[in-house]
């Protein structure tokens, strides 16, 4: 009876010693095989999720890295998604433990992060050297969720923008203050232009020595030099004629301006044959 219990208690120990320590070491814990991953939920104006990751190296004691090893481990546990099984295939040959992988909570093989579920998960495994098989076998890890839920509300920005987001900065007729809430990904949750007024401003100006007159829209108009006009509306149509500023008629075909933006006259070329155009006016 005796000799039976001492056999025994010998052949568990030979078991224990050829079988090892094998798994997950996982970042920040002591444990093998045990580990918590962290998921912030935020709600507030910027509701969502950060899943969250830890890093993981596979470790046997029964057959440890050297050259030309790798290892392949795949998460069976049920609820997993199978065609195929997460997966990760990791260089195995120096040190105590394979080369680090990513692991985060999903149910399907990612490329970047290898899937496991909330609780116990079973892993099988392959170690190779040469593309041979020298070891396979299974362990269990257990993976823990620990939630934490944060307010997250927008960001706020104020910034001078053209009122017509299509003019630049320099040629436009309406800056405005724009406060701008902001989420971390870009989503702009609401905007606020400053004065608060749907009219859009256009400026046309006359920068040369002499009156200017012109057809806006139907309605006839005259600019002294120097002298500038604001309109409002989408849409301003223009004739003039581009060799005479005063009672002559439009020989311009009409053209259309774009909301928003800084005009002038302005007049090129040599004495006796000046040339009248109509072009952007910069600040």
């Amino acid at each position: 009876m005796t000799f039976f219990l001492a056999s025994s208690t010998a052949q568990f120990s030979a078991e224990l010693e050829s079988s090892g320590d094998i798994g997950w070491e996982f970042a920040g814990s002591r444990e093998l095989n045990k580990a918590s991953i962290q998921e912030i939920e935020y709600d507030g104006e910027c509701p969502g999720k950060d899943l969250g990751s830890i890093k993981a190296w596979f470790t046997s004691s029964k057959t440890p890295p050297a050259p030309k090893r790798r290892v392949v481990v795949k998460n069976v546990t049920k609820g997993l998604e199978s065609d195929p099984y997460p997966y990760t295939d990791r260089e195995y040959q120096k040190g105590k433990s394979s080369e680090g992988t990513q692991v985060a909570f999903g149910t399907k093989h990612r490329g970047s992060n290898f899937a496991v579920m909330e609780g116990e998960n079973e892993f099988q495994y392959e170690i190779k050297e040469n593309k041979k098989v020298i070891d396979s076998g299974s362990f269990t890890a257990v993976i823990d969720k620990k939630l934490d839920v944060r307010r997250r509300d927008a960001t706020v920005t104020k910034n001078s923008v053209c009122f017509n987001s299509a003019v630049a900065l320099n040629v436009c007729a309406d800056i405005r203050t724009k406060t701008a809430y902001t989420c971390p990904n870009n989503k702009i949750l609401r905007s606020i232009f400053e004065p608060n007024n749907p009219e859009i401003y256009t400026i046309i100006s006359n920068q040369m020595f002499g009156e200017m007159v012109y057809v806006l829209n139907g309605n006839i108009h005259t600019l002294r030099p120097g002298e500038e006009k604001i309109y409002t509306g989408e849409y301003l149509n223009i004739q003039f004629n581009s060799t005479c500023r005063s009672g002559c008629s439009p020989t311009t075909p009409s053209q259309s301006l774009q909301p928003g933006k800084r005009y002038q006259f302005k007049s090129s070329g040599i004495s006796g044959s000046k040339i009248i155009q109509l072009v952007d006016f910069p600040r």
